[in-house]
């Protein structure tokens, strides 16, 4: 008889519930968060189907439950949540959740989530590492502005004037002492977390130079070695999607529907997916229809768009577009080949 486990997993307990396919429980328990607790749970049970939500953790779950000769599958909390939900909103406990991931694992309505390969994940956690870095630095800039235009002094855009430091320094002068001194310990810690980052950046680069995949990803104009390496880390494997519009959809770039009747209109994107490479995404997008001076048909059909609906929606276009491209590249093997607006018109 086939056994089923669900599992509620949290940073310092997790629960855990097994049932037979009668729906009989057979063992609820709280253990710590540790593989020696595992063990200790799964002792005297062979083979079970278990299903635990999406999180930081789960992978590290899987790993050490697979080695006690366990099948483990992951399931995305958003849509897991419907089920869960279904069994009662107002008691909701880490107990009764493990049991209903136990009825949800008996029951098989539920959809897998892709298990990245060990490449994928430690790309993931040096992009991830890399965004806190640029997030702090650009944190203290705001901050630094902010401290400097309460005191009637703004930094111009100009290139030409120096680096965003030198800028600094040279308004500063006209600060009262303490200020001066505030502002001082705020540019050393933005110094700071800016060098870092661009040297992180910097070996980013050498790894997607050397990666024939993200290398034939960044041919395209405006994608650099972040999207690029971002991109193939999150998808994985291109095989498990069956066109690039997949792809757009997997990562929220598609605008939701409603519909009812005869009533349909469509909103917003979803947004759903990974909220990272959305973002790179549409930087991506931005700097194409802004900085970029390479002519290729995409951003000319953006600058059309940009001009009939606007910048917003434009740049989400473009980003959506870049999207399928990049899966389309990836999946056929070939290198991107701007061509002049003459030849493409």
């Amino acid at each position: 008889m086939s056994k089923y486990c669900g599992i509620d997993l949290g940073n310092k307990h997790t629960s855990i519930c097994i049932m037979d396919s009668r729906r009989q429980v057979l063992k609820e328990v709280e253990v710590a968060t540790d593989s020696a607790e595992f063990a200790k749970a799964f002792k005297g049970f062979r083979k079970l189907k278990i299903l635990v939500e999406a999180s930081p953790l789960a992978e590290w779950l899987c790993t050490e439950v697979e080695a006690l000769g366990h099948s483990v599958t992951i399931v995305c909390p958003r849509k897991a949540k419907v089920a869960l939900e279904s069994q009662g909103k107002k008691k909701k406990t880490d107990r009764r959740d493990a049991r209903n991931l136990a009825e949800l694992c008996r029951s098989g309505w539920y959809e897998a989530v892709h298990r990245k390969s060990a490449e994928a994940r430690a790309n993931r956690s040096y992009l991830t590492a890399r965004k806190q870095l640029v997030e702090g630095s650009t944190a203290l800039a705001s901050s630094i502005r902010g401290i400097l235009r309460a005191h009637g002094l703004r930094l111009t855009a100009r290139s030409d004037e120096g680096t965003f430091s030198e800028k600094v320094v040279t308004a500063a002068k006209q600060l009262p002492p303490l200020v001066r001194g505030a502002i001082d310990q705020l540019l050393q810690a933005y110094e700071l977390l800016h060098a870092q980052q661009r040297a992180m950046y910097k070996t980013l680069q050498s790894a997607v130079k050397s990666d024939p995949i993200t290398a034939r990803l960044a041919t395209i104009p405006s994608v650099g070695a972040a999207t690029a390496a971002a991109f193939v880390a999150t998808i994985d494997d291109p095989k498990r999607f069956s066109s690039g519009e997949k792809v757009a959809s997997y990562l929220g770039l598609v605008p939701s529907i409603y519909q009812s009747g005869e009533t349909e209109y469509r909103g917003r994107i979803t947004k759903t997916g990974d909220k990272l490479l959305r973002w790179l995404l549409v930087e991506s997008a931005h700097n194409l229809l802004s900085c970029s001076k390479t002519e290729c048909p995409l951003k000319e059909w953006g600058h059309k768009l940009e001009a009939a609906k606007g910048v917003g929606k434009a740049r989400v276009a473009v980003a959506r577009r870049l999207c399928i491209l990049m899966w389309t590249l990836w999946t056929n093997g070939e290198e991107f080949h701007a061509e002049s607006l003459k030849q493409a018109a």
